[in-house]
């Protein structure tokens, strides 16, 4: 179990009480698995941006699909939405779904670096030679206003560091953005990724890519 004490996040990550500013909240981090493809959908499609609704159409899509198609779907809800289930249901979409007391909050896009076809097509990516269970890569963080702030995310990272060492990957790698004045930092911030021990190896046109050996 766990809680949180003046922004300092104790205990393990499975679930339990998660305690903010007076707020009590019920956390439980899920793996993300293709039966689970109408939660994720809800959650995209009814509570992740009720506060910014030009984010509406994102479905996390951004991370498998090329520019050219992200961009030129954007606009098209129901096409997304359809090309977000084929993703969770054959398994290419992989990540985390947060809930509290049952309800999905939050998510996080997390898998095997070689399964992302926008990273493997762009130099500017390349790290290690691509290798299948060598590198997990963290995509983006995404919660539900009144969720975001509280230190979730923390439980995330740990989540998934604790995993990747299980699923015996080497290194954990994420790309937040140079822009720090954005307002979508869905990449999660550099702070983020020291705290729990990355490394920044280089620095893009962009982005930075933050690194941390297993």
């Amino acid at each position: 179990m766990y809680v949180m004490d003046k922004g300092l996040l104790t205990g393990v990550y499975l679930g339990g009480v998660h305690e903010k500013e007076g707020i009590i909240m019920e956390i439980e981090i899920k793996k993300l698995t293709p039966d689970m493809a109408e939660e994720y959908l809800q959650y995209f499609g009814h509570v992740a941006f009720t506060d910014h609704e030009e984010w509406a159409n994102c479905y996390c899509l951004e991370s498998h699909l090329s520019q050219e198609e992200n961009e030129k779907t954007f606009a098209d809800k129901a096409v997304r939405r359809q090309k977000a289930r084929e993703l969770v249901q054959n398994g290419t979409m992989q990540g985390y779904l947060v809930y509290d007391g049952g309800a999905v909050v939050g998510w996080c896009n997390a898998a095997d670096k070689t399964s992302y076809e926008p990273i493997m097509a762009e130099e500017e990516f390349q790290t290690l030679p691509p290798k299948k269970g060598e590198i997990k890569v963290i995509y983006c963080f995404e919660f539900a206003p009144g969720y975001r702030g509280k230190g979730i995310t923390h439980l995330l990272l740990d989540r998934i560091i604790q995993d990747s060492k299980e699923e015996g990957y080497s290194y954990i790698e994420a790309y937040p953005f140079l822009d720090t004045d954005f307002a979508w930092q869905y990449h999660g911030p550099i702070p983020l990724y020291e705290k729990h021990g990355f490394e920044q190896i280089a620095e893009k046109s962009w982005f930075r890519i933050m690194q941390k050996k297993l």
